[in-house]
């Protein structure tokens, strides 16, 4: 289980990057096509440790 707990780790520092991009581009939030690709990027993070951690937690 100790592998559940990095990726939760994981996913709050990418959780944490994607704050800071909604930061920076306040209060509009009009994304440069680098920060959509940063966004997209992070989002597909999430998704995989995700479910990474429920296949590990469901077993």
């Amino acid at each position: 289980m100790e592998d559940v707990v990095e990726k939760t780790f994981d996913m709050a520092f990418l959780i944490e990057d994607l704050r800071e991009i909604w930061r920076k581009t306040a209060p509009f939030h009009k994304l440069s096509e680098e920060e959509k690709e940063q966004v997209l990027n992070i989002i597909e993070g999430i998704k995989k440790n995700c479910d990474l951690i429920s296949d590990k937690v469901s077993k």
